[in-house]
């Protein structure tokens, strides 16, 4: 059998696993575990979105939210998907009014783009999250 080449070939799911595991780390070591909740993969159904829902790969929240309120989300992309990726979460943060910033990380360029409230402002390069105050390319060294 041949391996589907999508969003759960395997780079792309221990990449997630990554981010999970330092972004909590990072939580756990600033005493905000019972601020912040994690996880991947959430339905994010919201009122606010127009198609209905969306599954970023990746959302953060504050504890005593719904996982339909995210603080903020993640996007682990590949070439091939960034543009569209990073149409999902321009709309997605223009829609939810709990979204306070989102990323879009290419794993085979190694290469981010963020985009924030209040101002919209959109950024390549810059992997600094202001909800977490914690740069997200420490996720990405092992």
């Amino acid at each position: 059998m041949s391996q589907i080449s999508g969003y759960n070939i395997p780079l792309h799911q221990e990449v997630i696993s990554d981010f999970i595991y330092h972004i909590r780390r990072h939580i756990q070591s600033r005493g905000l575990q019972y601020e912040f909740k994690v996880a991947p993969e959430v339905v994010l159904k919201n009122e606010d979105l127009k198609d209905g829902y969306i599954i970023p790969d990746i959302s953060v929240k504050l504890r005593d939210s719904t996982w339909n309120q995210p603080e903020m989300i993640i996007e682990v992309t590949r070439d091939r998907s960034w543009n569209s990726d990073i149409k999902k979460v321009r709309k997605a943060i223009k829609e939810v009014r709990s979204l306070k910033e989102v990323f879009v990380f290419n794993i085979e360029e190694t290469e981010c783009w963020r985009i924030s409230k209040p101002d919209f402002d959109e950024e390549d390069g810059n992997c600094f999250s202001s909800v977490l105050k914690f740069d997200l390319k420490n996720c990405l060294r092992g």
